[in-house]
């Protein structure tokens, strides 16, 4: 690889830069196919008379996907530190169908289009982590679009299925609240100068109050104080800095989610739960290994609801093996054990993945949404440029900026 370093955010020749990937994430140039596309692989949304499920996003990742394949791995995965990523996921999603086939489908939409899209984002996922698709250009498009979705949203022409809650082209103001929570974080680390770093948080912030969505409000609290704070612990005082984390979230959760503009919440909240005490019956019902993909919904009166809970709702689809999945993903990408400096990209990715396992608490299809899938690969990415940092043990020798 060479090393020459390029100005940020540009290309050579009208061709993507394939060759600075051993630079610091935010001065790395960015890809106009990944941009573009990114700009919309977060929507929820689908032009009139397209089927639903086929939505922006969905297509965008199929476009992504098909970037990947005319591209050769930036980071080979195969023997590295991840080489197990893949075919452990190929082994999760291949359990996930057996699961599904196994068991009476009483999902809302089949669960194969649940599969279909889980595999796709996994699939996203592999080619994000190995470098065939260019992380930071698709983080710097879902910023933009996150961006343009709240313009249009304020001028009326994104939907607003929630009033005056932000969701426009997300749709679900709580789908909302994850994304530019996370996405708020994820650009934070793509940015070098500090006060565009205050306008980020500022925005973000302000984005996110905006979706009315409690959860992801601490979580992007949360995320933020990680990113303050985790430079100045080891690894046992970040295994504390979490448990305070979770300490916290649970004194908000207790005391304060109904507290001065959330006052009017009460309705709202004795109805999830009842969602909630739904959930958890069905939970109590199902096997060890789960009831199948799209399974993760109850009845209410005479309609349906998905959980409002993300681990319940892994337990649900693929018992304790969909869970400890998910959940050991996230943890690796937190990178709670590495030592040494860190660039503050995968820093601001690291605090994205604790914002996921924050918004999973109370939000529900967290785990396996794109956005989350977005913070998953920064943290990896991260675990993967720490091994090939000098002084390691790993093979690279490419500069890395460290946390101030």
């Amino acid at each position: 690889m060479s090393t020459t370093p390029r100005a940020p955010g540009v290309t050579t020749g009208g061709h993507p830069v394939v060759d600075d990937l051993d630079l610091p994430p935010a001065r790395q140039a960015t890809r106009m196919a990944e941009l573009c596309l990114g700009v919309v692989v977060l929507y929820a949304w689908a032009p009139p008379g397209v089927p639903g499920f086929l939505s922006l996003g969905l297509v965008a990742v199929a476009g992504l996907l098909g970037l990947a394949l005319l591209r050769p791995p930036g980071r080979p995965l195969a023997g590295g530190a991840l080489g197990w990523l893949g075919p452990a996921l190929v082994l999760l999603v291949g359990y996930l169908v057996l699961v599904s086939i196994s068991s009476p489908d009483d999902s809302i939409n089949g669960w194969t289009r649940r599969a279909f899209r889980l595999t796709m984002v996994l699939a996203l996922l592999l080619a994000l982590v190995s470098g065939r698709v260019h992380w930071p250009s698709v983080v710097r498009g879902a910023a933009l679009g996150l961006l343009a979705n709240a313009v249009l949203f304020v001028a009326g022409v994104a939907p607003s299925p929630y009033g005056e809650y932000l969701s426009g082209f997300l749709l679900d103001k709580n789908q909302a609240g994850l994304a530019y929570a996370l996405v708020t974080l994820l650009y934070l680390g793509l940015v070098e100068d500090r006060r565009r770093q205050v306008l980020v948080v500022l925005i973000g912030g302000g984005l996110v109050w905006l979706t009315g969505s409690r959860t992801s409000l601490a979580a992007l609290a949360c995320g933020l104080a990680w990113v303050l704070l985790r430079p100045r612990f080891g690894p046992g005082g970040r295994v504390a800095l979490v448990a305070a984390l979770a300490a916290g979230v649970q004194l908000l959760e207790n005391n304060f989610a109904r507290a001065g503009v959330f006052a009017s919440r009460d309705g709202s909240d004795a109805f999830r739960a009842r969602i909630d005490e739904a959930s958890q019956a069905k939970l109590a019902a199902s096997p060890p290994q789960g009831l199948g993909l799209g399974e993760s919904w109850v009845f209410i009166g005479d309609r349906q609801y998905l959980f409002h809970n993300s681990y319940w709702a892994a337990l649900v689809e693929g018992g304790w093996v969909l869970l400890a999945a998910f959940v050991l993903l996230v943890v690796v990408a937190v990178g709670l054990w590495r030592r040494g400096p860190t660039d503050p990209a995968w820093v601001a990715a690291e605090a994205a993945n604790i914002a996921v396992l924050v918004c999973a608490l109370r939000l529900g299809e967290v785990f396996g949404a794109t956005a989350a899938t977005l913070a998953l690969a920064g943290g990896l990415l991260g675990l993967l440029a720490h091994r090939s940092a000098p002084g390691t043990g790993g093979a690279g020798s490419g500069p890395t900026g460290s946390v101030p």
